[in-house]
């Protein structure tokens, strides 16, 4: 009987195959199963850390903010870029008594002003409080505006004109490009180009409107109606730029430098400082210099707007071409077309010369007017993007602020030769700077021409 037990355990087939046992499965099967399932090492993983970039790119809310930026652009930075025909209007009539030099004070200020602020109130940007500054900069641009139609002397003109419109339109110019960074990424440099094309169309339409006015119904009524025009353009920037709800705010002291230990950042900042020392050089004394040579001062003040209808066109297409070949490869070359400009300007002395000059440079500061800010925001942290830009711009502001005057300052002692070559040769120097930052920040990408 145990015998008889003993064979039939002998004869049951083991329950777990044993590794003599594996001969009797298909291989092929089993490395075909093997195949199948994935490598732990291949299943991409994602930690929790990790930040996931949601920057719309478009829709009906993005492309909404952008044309409120436009709105902004064309009433603040427009307004800015039409002074020459002011300079020129006063130098030749309410202060003609004042020297060219003296009166560009008052848009040196004014320009200037549009950046130096930025530095607190991008700032406070970062901490929240865009909406009050918008709507408080929007009362008082608007004020100021409609009391240089009862200005009479220099004093009143610097106060208004300068100081007031100047601290005003500061509020929005660094706050706004970085509103426009929370709702734009890969489209960014066309967002910047749009917004910078909004400035230029401002800088073509307000001196036509000043130019054809001022003959019929006076000074003060002319500006009376551009108060309006800006009026209803801060209006609907009001209404339609807004934050993203995502965007995070970011406590701790309003000044914070910590930004500048960027090695590249701060050499980008000191060449977009001597770019500005002579970048708005032309658009102050085209007018004027035009006058003085024998051309008539009805046609003069065309060349303010041709070369802002030039720079607009040029904005939008840099816009458009950065997002594929990179800021800097655009805004390198055309700063150095500038500085031929300045070169050969002096020798200009028939309306066509001076027409087809205007056009260059309209043409050549296109790229760094729109997209001047779009390096700084990749040179930090996605957290300091306001600090970055207010810190730029401030020190743009005091580029703008001793510019012209120090260029009409050569130009009354040393001749209009001498003011070309130094206007171009801070330019230069900035262009320069700027190839510098561009090797620091390509030298550890595998193509030198990188887009960058």
């Amino acid at each position: 009987m145990a015998s008889r037990e003993s064979s039939v355990r002998q004869e049951r087939p083991p329950l777990v195959p044993t590794p003599a046992s594996h001969s009797s499965y298909d291989e092929g099967v089993i490395k075909d199963l093997e195949k199948a399932l994935p490598a732990e090492k291949t299943i991409p993983t994602l930690p929790s850390s990790a930040p996931v970039d949601d920057t719309p790119d478009g829709g009906f809310s993005a492309w909404l903010v952008l044309f409120g930026a436009m709105c902004i652009a064309f009433t603040t930075s427009g307004y800015m870029s039409a002074w020459g025909v002011f300079q020129a209007y006063y130098e030749n009539s309410i202060l003609q008594d004042s020297s060219p030099s003296t009166i560009s004070w008052i848009g040196s200020i004014q320009q200037s002003f549009l950046y130096i602020p930025t530095l607190i109130f991008s700032r406070l940007l970062d901490m929240g409080y865009f909406r009050t500054m918008l709507t408080a900069a929007s009362v008082v641009f608007i004020i100021a505006t409609f009391l240089i139609a009862q200005c009479h002397v220099y004093w009143q003109f610097l106060l208004c004109q300068g100081l007031l419109t100047g601290v005003a339109a500061g509020v929005f110019s660094g706050p706004v490009i970085a509103i426009l960074s929370q709702w734009f990424r890969k489209r960014r440099g066309l967002a910047l180009g749009m917004y910078a094309a909004g400035a230029s169309l401002g800088g073509t339409v307000l001196p036509i409107t000043a130019k054809a006015l001022i003959p019929v119904i006076g000074f003060p009524w002319t500006m009376r109606v551009i108060a309006l025009i800006i009026m209803f353009g801060l209006v609907l920037g009001n209404l339609t730029i807004k934050q993203r709800k995502s965007s995070s705010l970011v406590k701790g002291p309003l000044f914070d430098f910590s930004p500048m230990r960027s090695h590249a950042f701060l050499v980008y900042c000191f060449a977009s400082f001597f770019v500005y020392l002579g970048y708005y050089s032309f658009t102050t004394y085209v007018a004027a210099s035009a006058i003085n040579i024998g051309v008539s001062t009805s046609f003069s003040f065309y060349l303010v707007s041709i070369c802002n209808a030039c720079s607009g066109l040029s904005r939008i297409t840099s816009g458009l071409t950065a997002d594929t070949t990179g800021a800097m490869n655009l805004m390198i070359p055309f700063t150095c077309l500038s500085v031929v400009v300045y070169v050969v300007w002096p020798f200009a002395h028939a309306e066509a010369a001076l027409v087809f000059i205007s056009i260059l440079y309209g043409v050549s500061i296109g790229p760094f007017a729109s997209l001047v800010s779009s390096p700084v925001l990749d040179l930090g942290e996605k957290d300091q993007l306001g600090r970055r830009i207010g810190i730029l711009m401030s020190m743009v502001g005091i580029a703008m602020l001793v510019g012209a005057p120090i260029t009409g300052a050569v130009d009354k002692s040393q001749g209009p030769i001498a003011m070309g070559l130094y206007a171009g040769s801070m330019m230069l120097f900035g262009a320069i700077l700027m190839t510098i930052v561009r090797h620091m920040k390509v030298k550890s990408k595998p193509s030198y021409w990188s887009k960058i």
